[in-house]
């Protein structure tokens, strides 16, 4: 019986989660779907029906192969055609000896090996396929198999040892001006979802659950597409400086999927959207569009053969070199597209790629291109080279961070480590580590983007294709990053490339704690580095140079923890005018988070689409760089939080325009859009405290506006500050959008909507009859001064004039306190048994229930007769010790607080918590924050609070 580790869902999901959802431990089925690709002669396809009554030597017929001289390797990979019929396979050398060389017997209905020789013996090989020595469960028929028997004259080799140091030699700087960016976040609206992740038909907020973003640019149209969970997110940058969002997502992008990934190709303006499915069948959907998602072509029906994680597209043209032995051609393919789409994903074991010679509509056989006696499974992103070899990234290959490359258009793959001879790029040590990532330029210098030990910002350039590497140097070292995480490389011209990853200057330690875990004190930055001279000289830019991305711990490795919220990765690209773009995930959205003082404790777990875009400075496209040295700064990101009558703004400026601010104004209206200046600061300052806001009837609407010799920029983006309440009588955290179908009208979803295909509208939704007791209005926390020590949770929903049998009633919110950091998540709620009984009250934990590939959530009571009331207005009531959930101090962070109500509980189901289940909810569904604005409380102590005297609105200062 073969046993697997198992991580939940994001980018590291693996084989158990499939069990769960077949009721097995293991399925790697990874069937040949051939149409236009061209078969090699070294890749020999194979089939058959094997024994099931004996494992090796059976009564399989056996497979025989002609392995020519010169050879290095031989790879086989065999899949049952029912994915638990348990097989073995082994591999008998040559005559005269027939030597058993190997026999695979680790997975269930996929089995993959490398073996490797110097060289391989020529000769006539066999390879027989029998069943298990220790079957996992019945066999069932069909018996049959298909395979792959690969040889090639590629192996793992290095020129020299490696040496392994933490620290890397600092980049050396680039002297001449920075680079700036602005930050644009996905607007907080609902958005009609035809279904969302959790296999719900309702509405989102747009960019809210922006898990492991890709981020392509449609070079005709200069649109920016952005992929994440199951949006596609089209981008327009207008002249104004404003970015306009949309949803067109793939048809494609369906419950239940995981891992999707964008590519759009530069030359051909087709962007592909990819999700697999989870992972029952093994298969992976695709789509494409050639009009920014305004129309979709779904790829080969059924799906193309993946694997299990980690899929990655990549395209371009294809490689030609006649002088290469054997000569290498350009297949025949599609007259209508150019170029070849590559697919690629790893199986824990072997990591395939497949090829597709009609631009995308169908794929060539899964070909492997490494197995796991040379590397580990979690590889980056694929790109290909203007000459069209394919660049792979792994993060660990015989203890070394390497780079896959072919160079016959993914025929055959060689595995070269990322050394230099003097440096070599170990793989992360922190949590299980993170992905690499490459880009080529013009000239095809390679640039590979590392996490060198976890802990610094590694980056090392080849101009051989891999074969030697060269500036092997630190690019975090600047702003001295000690925890680097995540990293994504573009490139430009001849010369030109941009590396961003997360970083934090904190490093790990026991007083710091782990920065893959709750315990850690350092809060992230967004780092962008860019070179212009090949990687001989570095700039690096703080994309967030005052309001981090993330506070806390930042997992890197799979698991379900609140620090999981950014998941494993984010991406970079240039658009037709070689501004550098970065798709990224903000984990710490909104002013309490954002403007929280460095000592905080928590975070706000959001996972909110955001773009930086490059604003000033040289670009990747030489015609556009600047031509002059200075310019206006950029708009600054700006956030807001009006707690206690008093409205605090905050917001990073990462373009100065490489000068010094000089001020910034501060615009203010009741009226949306309608701003006026309301007084100048300081270019020192990058925050605003606004004392005379304090009519409570009035939202009041800012906007920032940056100044420096040369000018001034554009008005920031515009927030708008509610009046809230207050944190002695409740500050309110969500209020439910009217326009929410779960709100509107008292109903439900209970339905699929159908719109047109291909383009995924849904038509008005099938209403079911109101509940209104599980309606909820809104949920606010307090910290009243008659009950110092206390929390004071409050749920309104529309009434409880009567109370509906076995239905709870929850708020719930992640905070791991500083002594206990396995801790992670608390609850408060109601909870209503069988008809005629009276409500309980009650606090807890909760914690993953433990089934794989679904979010489920199980209580553990602390106190289940805590203080609590109700009333028939719809107002639940619920005073919480702080001191039993974690005892959060004055400045830290509550954050994803979330209202959800369930019905129809059994004795089974009482303490479970699954979205899929809520009647109604505050677009909180797990551990992560998906609502808007971020649901987040800055603890305030349980201090009267003191209203501020109104007075006139301040005179402009002069400056």
């Amino acid at each position: 019986m073969k046993t697997n580790s198992s991580y939940p869902i994001c980018a590291r999901t693996t084989l158990a989660v499939l069990l769960f959802l077949i009721g097995l431990t293991l399925f790697c089925a990874l069937p040949f779907i051939g149409t236009r690709a061209q078969l090699p002669s070294n890749i020999i396809p194979f089939s058959g029906t094997f024994d099931t009554t004996s494992a090796y030597p059976c009564g399989s017929t056996p497979n025989t192969f002609v392995v020519p001289p010169g050879q290095a390797r031989i790879i086989v990979n065999v899949n049952a055609t029912v994915p638990t019929n348990d097989l073995a396979v082994t591999l008998i050398g040559p005559p005269p000896t027939n030597d058993v060389l190997h026999t695979e017997d680790n997975g269930v209905g996929n089995e993959a090996f490398d073996y490797e020789g110097s060289p391989v013996p020529a000769g006539t090989y066999t390879v027989q396929v029998c069943a298990s020595a220790n079957p996992l469960a019945p066999f069932t028929q069909p018996y049959t198999y298909t395979g792959v028997f690969t040889y090639n004259d590629t192996a793992v080799s290095s020129s020299c040892q490696a040496n392994f140091t933490e620290t890397l030699p600092p980049a050396p700087t680039d002297n001449r001006p920075k680079i700036g960016y602005e930050n644009f976040e996905a607007p907080g609206v609902l958005t009609q979802i035809t279904q969302t992740s959790s296999g719900v038909y309702t509405v989102e907020y747009l960019g809210r659950s922006a898990i492991e973003p890709s981020i392509g640019v449609d070079w005709k149209t200069n649109v920016t597409a952005y992929q994440s969970d199951l949006e596609t997110l089209f981008v327009t940058f207008g002249s104004n400086g404003l970015a306009s969002w949309v949803n067109r997502r793939a048809p494609t992008s369906q419950f239940i999927d995981s891992d999707p990934i964008l590519f759009t190709d530069r030359q051909t303006g087709r962007t592909f959207a990819s999700e697999l499915t989870l992972l029952s069948p093994d298969t992976v959907k695709i789509s494409y569009t050639d009009d920014d998602g305004q129309t979709w072509v779904p790829n080969q029906t059924g799906g193309i053969a993946s694997a299990v994680d980690h899929e990655t597209i990549g395209g371009g043209v294809y490689r030609q070199d006649l002088t290469a032995v054997p000569p290498v051609v350009v297949p025949p393919h599609s007259p209508t597209y150019p170029n070849a789409v590559y697919y690629c994903s790893q199986d824990l074991e072997t990591a395939l790629c497949s090829r597709s010679d009609d631009g995308g509509l169908t794929y060539g056989p899964s070909i492997p291109m490494y197995v796991a006696v040379q590397c580990g499974g979690l590889h980056g992103h694929v790109k290909v080279a203007p000459d069209g070899t394919v660049y792979l990234p792994n993060r660990d290959c015989s203890g070394t961070q390497t780079l896959i490359v072919s160079e016959n258009n993914g025929v055959t793959w060689s595995i070269r480590p990322v050394n230099t001879c003097t440096w070599a790029a170990k793989p992360s040590l922190v949590g299980t580590g993170d992905d690499p990532a490459v880009s080529v330029d013009a000239s095809g210098r390679v640039y590979f983007a590392f996490s060198n030990f976890g802990t610094s910002g590694g980056v090392a350039v080849s101009e051989d294709k891999g074969q030697t590497w060269k500036n092997m140097y630190d690019v975090g070292a600047v702003y001295g990053a000690k925890n680097v995480a995540f990293p994504a490389a573009t490139a430009g011209d001849a010369g030109r490339a941009a590396i961003a990853f997360y970083g934090s200057t904190t490093p790990n330690g026991t007083t710091t704690g782990d920065s893959n875990t709750t315990t850690f004190t350092g809060v992230w930055h967004l780092y962008i580095a860019h070179t212009f001279d090949g990687g001989n000289t570095w700039t690096t830019s703080d994309a967030t140079p005052t309001m981090p991305m993330q506070r806390g711990g930042l997992l890197r490795g799979g698991g379900a923890d609140v620090v999981r919220n950014l998941c494993d990765f984010f991406d970079i690209t240039i658009d037709n005018q070689g501004r550098v773009l970065v798709g990224y995930d903000n984990g710490c959205a909104g002013g309490p988070c954002s403007q929280a003082a460095p000592t905080a404790h928590g975070n706000a777990y959001s996972v909110t689409a955001t773009i930086a875009r490059q604003s000033s400075g040289r670009r990747m496209l030489a015609a556009f760089d600047p031509t002059a040295p200075t310019s206006a700064p950029g708009m600054p990101s700006v956030t807001q939080r009006r707690v206690n009558g008093v409205v605090y703004l905050g917001w990073n400026e990462a373009d100065t325009g490489n000068l010094p601010i000089t001020k910034y104004s501060i615009l203010r209206s009741t009226t949306t859009g309608a701003e006026t200046t309301l007084t100048n600061i300081s270019g020192s300052q990058t925050s605003y405290t606004d004392t005379t806001a304090t009519d409570p009837t009035k939202t009041y609407y800012y906007k920032v506006v940056a100044f420096n010799r040369v000018g001034k920029s554009l008005p920031s983006n515009e927030v708008a500050a509610p009046y809230v309440g207050t944190t002695c009588d409740g500050l309110i955290i969500h209020r439910n959008d009217p326009s929410h179908p779960e709100a509107f009208a008292g109903g439900i979803l209970t339905s699929a909507p159908k719109g047109p295909t291909p383009a995924p509208v849904p038509t008005p939704p099938v209403l079911a009859t109101a509940v209104p007791q599980l309606l909820i209005d809104y949920i606010s926390v307090a910290e009243p001064p008659s009950q110092p020590g206390y929390f004071l949770f409050k749920m309104k929903v529309e009434n409880l004039n009567s109370l509906p049998a076995n239905s709870r009633w929850r708020i719930a919110w992640d905070y791991s306190p500083r002594t206990a950091p396995d801790t992670e998540i608390y609850y408060v709620g109601m909870t209503m048994g069988d008809a005629g009984t009276q409500p309980t009250f009650e606090y807890g934990t909760l914690a993953d229930a433990g089934v794989p590939a679904v979010l489920l959530l199980s209580e553990t009571p602390i106190n289940p007769a805590a203080q609590g009331s109700y009333s028939p207005d719809g107002t639940i009531t619920i005073n919480v010790p702080k001191a039993d959930v974690g005892n959060p101090q004055v400045g830290d962070l509550l954050g994803a607080i979330g209202g959800k109500t369930i019905t129809g509980d059994t004795p089974e189901t009482k303490t479970l918590e699954r979205s899929t289940t809520f009647v109604d909810h505050t677009f909180i569904k797990g551990n992560s924050d998906n609502s808007y604005p971020a649901a987040t409380y800055t603890v305030a102590g349980n201090a009267v609070c003191a209203q501020p005297t109104p007075s006139p609105t301040p005179k402009k200062k002069p400056h």
